[in-house]
């Protein structure tokens, strides 16, 4: 079992439990995949890509796991807000989910989700970041991991925490995405609670 630890840094108070589900394919919109198939582009060549993305980057994997926030038990875990970022104070428009899709499917790309009084999100794409030194792009020593995007659900042990649907909700959402990797577990001792995929011995 691997817990991806480094993805659920961001929660400082760790009194959390956390429900983590992970995809082998990747996030990223296509054309910045293509585009960054020649590492050394410059910052202007970059520039004047960004130009050529109308409408914002979108990648399909990317758009259907915001769809199912949307779509799960009518709206049971719609988010109030959303942000590539903290602070998480973006409204969540349920209609128009193109912009949380586009932080998404950036290289490198997160997206925060939060249900007031519920639960918080980070969604990653493991997808190499652009990072530029002197105007260059510079070539990526990091080798991709086998699940190229993290999902992970935190809800606070403060309040009343229902493992069952938190179960649910796991068996469903690694359903739709067709995924083999779906956890529940303590962020304070990492004591993984339930392994959905865990091979009986």
């Amino acid at each position: 079992m691997d817990i991806d630890w480094i993805n659920i840094m961001g929660k400082f108070d760790y009194k959390n439990i956390c429900v983590q589900i992970k995809v082998r394919e990747n996030l990223t919109d296509q054309r910045f995949v293509e585009f960054t198939k020649e590492w050394g582009f410059t910052e202007k060549d970059f520039d004047a890509f960004l130009d050529t993305i109308e409408g914002g980057a979108c990648n399909e994997r990317a758009r259907k796991i915001i769809e199912f926030f949307v779509e799960y038990e009518g709206g049971f875990i719609l988010p109030d807000k959303y942000n590539g970022y903290e602070p998480i104070k973006k409204i969540f428009n349920k209609d128009d989910i193109s912009d949380p899709v586009a932080w998404l499917s950036f290289p490198a790309g997160s997206l925060y989700l939060r249900k007031r009084y519920k639960f918080d999100v980070e969604i990653v794409n493991e997808y190499w970041a652009i990072i530029f030194s002197e105007g260059i792009a510079e070539k990526p020593v990091r080798v991709l991991p086998e699940y190229m995007g993290v999902i992970t659900f935190w809800f606070s042990k403060q309040r009343k925490i229902d493992m069952e649907f938190l179960k649910r909700l796991l068996k469903d959402f690694c359903e739709y995405l067709n995924t083999d990797y779906g956890v529940i577990f303590d962020q304070e001792t990492h004591e993984v609670l339930f392994d959905l995929f865990e091979k009986e011995k």
